[in-house]
């Protein structure tokens, strides 16, 4: 027993229908206004400070991968418990960066390298800002 099979329905140019009507849903959806198709609403990031800097070994040259940890010495307004310290390596420039929460509060920057003394650096952030700080690292006496 032989089923007959239904042929496709072609318009006249030789399109079938089902493909036309998908590639007008596809245009129309493409130049619909915004306001036809409601999207939640963005949040705002949480405003935000960065402390950075640069560490530097005498005579002025940048010490690339010297780490820079940041401790917080006062808790973050906002913040429920005081956040572990952040750790970093600094770049071939001898640049590190860190990003945190704005509002009034003090950290502690050191700043070590091997064969070179480390140093602390006290910073005071009191809002959405950048601080920069510097190290010249000094070799360590022998």
């Amino acid at each position: 027993m032989r089923t007959k099979r239904k042929k496709k329905t072609k318009t006249t140019t030789g399109v079938s229908r089902r493909a036309l009507l998908s590639v007008l849903a596809g245009i129309t959806l493409f130049l619909a206004p915004d306001s036809a198709f409601p999207q939640r609403p963005k949040k705002e990031p949480a405003p935000q400070a960065v402390v950075a800097g640069t560490i530097f070994r005498e005579p002025g040259f940048a010490v690339a991968g010297a780490e820079a940890v940041l401790t917080f010495q006062t808790t973050p307004a906002g913040a429920k418990k005081r956040p572990k310290p952040m750790k970093t390596r600094t770049s071939a420039r001898g640049e590190f960066a860190f990003t945190l929460p704005a509002g009034e509060a003090l950290y502690t920057v050191r700043a070590s390298a091997p064969g070179l003394e480390p140093q602390e650096k006290e910073v005071r952030i009191y809002g959405e800002e950048r601080t920069e700080v510097y190290f010249n690292l000094k070799p360590l006496a022998q």
